[in-house]
Formats: structure tokens, C-alpha cells, sequence
């Protein structure tokens, strides 16, 4: 057993046993790419959008077509800011009770009605919270200087001014009825805005304190389905990657390779094969597209390496597929988490 798995059983051992819940579909979209021997690849994305899509795309002339990509693209620090802020969503909302549509996974401020996911009105959550409760989750209970609460400001105000082509399907089933529902998302949306708060405090002259507030409303996707799809993470999972990577300054592969993994555990498929060729574009497309192929099996095997110290991967294997072509078969821990 590693040393920075050993690590990783300690600090699970010692901690809390708290988990939070991310909205499959957040992940699923978090998990998009783009194979080249997939058939769908080789048609154009543009072609494929509704009507409405393009013209709120074609609102921004700096926004070219070419590359407009579909899913949510993050870098390793807006992942984390990002699952910081469902852990907050999970634990300052009503979690309990499904059935209260208007008040499930809400959040904890104004909610709003929104026209521009689905086919209907759907409700975004709002979240309010201060910038150093949402530092403090980013860092995983480290000491937290001015630089991390500028850092994660930073973060926050560009996620604010992006926007991401989203397209997946919400379905549901009536188990009675034998019935069936579906939602079709389309749209070229925000995944946050901010509505920003500073509160100071002082006498005369002097400046006793400042605290910097967040008031947040958040896509529909961070509840979407939650209470049927979802993925349960530990709430102390930034923590644990780090002490399995060794190092805060993780890879977006190692962050890519461990959430596919955990949906794979999530979906209850503990043995999961897939080829390597194909997995490489998962983790890095990118990098793939710049023929630096080299770069994207060493940093794999690091995100494999780093997912075995975090417990989800129990052993794998590769062999040679009946293409010809080499594989990897992983096997996964149910028990994960």
C-alpha cells in the first residue's frame, strides 16, 4: 500500500464522514469530449443547435463558431470552486424532502425563475455566503491567507463572465404508471451569476472590518434531477486528492479521470473496460488534438496512480482489445466514499 494511500485512510479515518451530493447531470456535462471515431464527431456542432441557441450565441461577435465547444469546460481550479459550491448548495438548503419542489436544493437565498433552460420554467437556486466560508471549503481546512480569498475571488468573477454550451436530457419515470417524461436542455448559459456584497464596518475615520458577501443564483443544472442522479462525494474530497496527488497543484487529468470514475461507481459498474486510445481523449482532449500523446500517458498514469491512493481503483490491468488496439480494465471499489 502507498504511502499517500495510507495517508488518505488516515485522514478518512480521523475525519468526518459527511458527503455531498453533485447533480449527475453537472458531471455528465463537466465530462464531455469529442472522439474522432465516433461517428456524431464528424458532424458539425453548429448545424446541430436550435435556432434560439444560435441567436444567444450570436449575441457575442468575439464568440467564434469554430470554437464553440458543447459541455462544461473548467480548469482544475474552477472544478474545485465549483464542486466548493454544491457542497455549500447540499448543506444550506432543504435536502430532505423532494416533494417540496420549491424549497429542494434551493439554496439558502432568492431564487428565481428561469425561461432559458428547457422547454419550461425551471427554478435556479440561489446561494448566499461569505468569500471566506467558500476560501475555507476551496482550501480543505488549511490555513487561508489574503491570496487564497483573491485567488477564489478571481476565480469566481471569470466563472461569472463565461458561458457554456449545455445539451443533455432529463428524464423520468413513474415506476407505478410505467410512465415516462423527458426534458430536452439546449442553451448557451452561465453557470453562476454574481451579485456581489461588501460590508463594512468602522468609526470615524478608522475601518474596524470588511467582510465580502456573495449572493449567488446558480444554473438549474446544480439541482437538476438531483434527488434520482446524482453522485455522492466526501465533503472532504479536495483534501484527499491532494494528499493522493501530492500536491495542490493537481492536473485536469487526475481530476477528469477520478469523477468518471466515480460515475462509473456511481452507476454501480465496479468492473469498467475501456481502450486506451479512448480514454486518453477523455481525459485530454486538448492535448490529444496537439498530438501530445506522449504528455497524456504520463500524466494518465499519475491520475491512476492518484485514484488508487484515493481508494477508487481496487487493481487494473491492460491487454489487447479485439480490435488489435490496447485497453485498460479497472476494477473500482464500491465501497468508495
Amino acid at each position: 500500500m502507498s504511502t499517500a494511500r495510507q495517508r488518505v485512510i488516515a485522514l478518512t479515518e480521523a475525519g468526518r464522514k459527511g458527503k455531498f451530493r453533485k447533480s449527475g447531470h453537472l458531471v455528465d456535462e463537466q465530462l464531455k469530449y469529442n472522439y474522432p471515431k465516433d461517428e456524431n464527431s464528424q458532424l458539425t456542432l453548429w448545424g446541430q443547435l436550435l435556432p434560439e441557441t444560435v441567436k444567444s450565441i450570436e449575441l457575442y461577435p468575439e464568440v467564434e463558431a469554430e470554437n464553440i465547444v458543447e459541455g462544461i469546460r473548467l480548469t482544475p481550479a474552477e472544478d474545485r470552486v465549483v464542486d466548493c459550491l454544491c457542497k455549500l448548495l447540499d448543506k444550506k438548503s432543504q435536502n430532505i424532502d423532494p416533494k417540496k419542489k420549491d424549497t429542494y436544493f434551493t439554496g439558502n437565498s432568492e431564487t428565481r425563475i428561469v425561461n432559458n433552460y428547457g422547454p419550461d420554467p425551471t427554478l435556479a437556486p440561489g446561494l448566499a455566503f461569505t468569500l471566506y466560508e467558500l476560501t475555507k471549503e476551496y482550501k480543505g481546512g488549511e490555513v487561508i491567507g489574503g491570496k487564497d480569498t483573491t485567488n477564489v475571488m478571481s476565480i469566481l468573477t471569470t466563472l461569472d463572465t463565461r458561458k457554456y454550451l449545455i445539451r443533455h436530457t432529463e428524464k423520468r419515470f413513474n415506476k407505478a404508471t410505467g410512465d415516462w417524461k423527458k426534458r430536452e436542455i439546449e442553451g448557451f448559459q452561465k453557470l453562476i451569476d454574481i451579485l456581489k456584497v461588501t460590508a463594512t464596518t468602522g468609526q470615524g475615520d478608522r475601518e474596524d472590518s470588511k467582510e465580502t458577501d456573495f449572493l449567488i443564483l446558480l444554473n438549474p443544472i446544480f439541482r437538476g434531477q438531483i434527488d434520482t442522479k446524482f453522485i455522492l462525494y466526501p465533503e472532504d474530497i479536495h483534501k484527499r486528492t491532494m494528499i493522493a496527488y501530492g500536491s495542490w497543484n493537481l492536473s485536469d487529468i487526475a481530476l477528469r479521470l477520478r469523477d468518471y470514475l466515480v460515475r462509473e461507481i456511481s452507476s454501480k459498474r465496479y468492473k469498467h473496460t475501456i481502450y486506451l486510445d479512448r480514454l486518453y481523449y477523455i481525459v485530454a482532449e486538448k492535448w490529444m488534438k496537439e498530438s501530445r500523446k506522449g504528455k497524456v500517458k504520463e500524466y494518465l498514469q499519475k491520475a491512476i496512480d492518484t485514484c488508487e491512493a484515493l481508494g477508487i481503483i481496487e487493481s487494473y490491468e491492460t491487454k489487447t482489445g479485439a480490435t488489435g488496439e490496447p485497453l485498460i480494465v479497472f476494477h473500482l471499489n464500491k465501497d468508495w466514499a
